[in-house]
Parts: C-alpha cells; sequence; structure tokens
C-alpha cells in the first residue's frame, strides 16, 4: 500500500509541473494583436497610444504593433502598478484574457512590462 501512495504521489508531482511548463510556454509566446482571438490567454508586444485612468482606479490603454491596435484594460484590483506611471509612446509586453466587449476585443491585464 505503502509503494502505491508513493507512485501517485510521484505522479501527480510530475503531472503539476509538466502543466506549470505547458501553461508557461503558451502564455510567453508574442501574438501578433491581428491573431488573437477571444478567450485565450496570450501576451502581446507594442506601443502605448492612448491612455485613460478613471476615477475609479482602473488604466485603460490602446497598445498597437505593426498589425493592428487593441484596447487593454487593467482594472485596479489587479494591482498592476505598472498600468499607472506609463507613457504614450513607451514600448510594453502586455499578458492577459483576451475578451470582446461591445464588439471589439480587448485584453484583460494580468501582467504589463516596460519594454
Amino acid at each position: 500500500m505503502e509503494k502505491i501512495v508513493k507512485i501517485a504521489l510521484l505522479i501527480a508531482i510530475a503531472g503539476i509541473a509538466m502543466l506549470f511548463f505547458v501553461t508557461k510556454s503558451f502564455s510567453e509566446e508574442v501574438v501578433k494583436i491581428q491573431d488573437l482571438k477571444t478567450g485565450q490567454v496570450s501576451t502581446i508586444k507594442g506601443m502605448v497610444t492612448d491612455i485613460y485612468i478613471s476615477r475609479d482606479g482602473h488604466a485603460f490603454l490602446k497598445v498597437a504593433d505593426n498589425t493592428a491596435e487593441i484596447s487593454v484594460v487593467a482594472f485596479k484590483s489587479s494591482n498592476i502598478e505598472q498600468a499607472y506611471s506609463l507613457e504614450i509612446g513607451e514600448e510594453v509586453s502586455v499578458l492577459g484574457r483576451v475578451e470582446e466587449y461591445k464588439g471589439s476585443l480587448e485584453i484583460i491585464a494580468k501582467e504589463i512590462k516596460l519594454l
């Protein structure tokens, strides 16, 4: 019985490690804005073309690469401090989930990095 528990534990650990590496590799692949699809978690790179901070503390950005432009939302609750110090013209990397809002795609940011 003890041997079965050890084998099960090893398989569980291996499965968790595999999930971590598979998830990490998908989220770090940079996708062109024009190729984004609803529901995917993706990373884009581009230039900040517009910034708006709402009264509620949410940051709304427009980010463009050489294929298209997309809205990026960094909700206050996501604690993405980088979103509040960005300036128009800066190059960024954005990791987030692609969603559709009012007929257009947007990214709900999980992470924003200055490049």
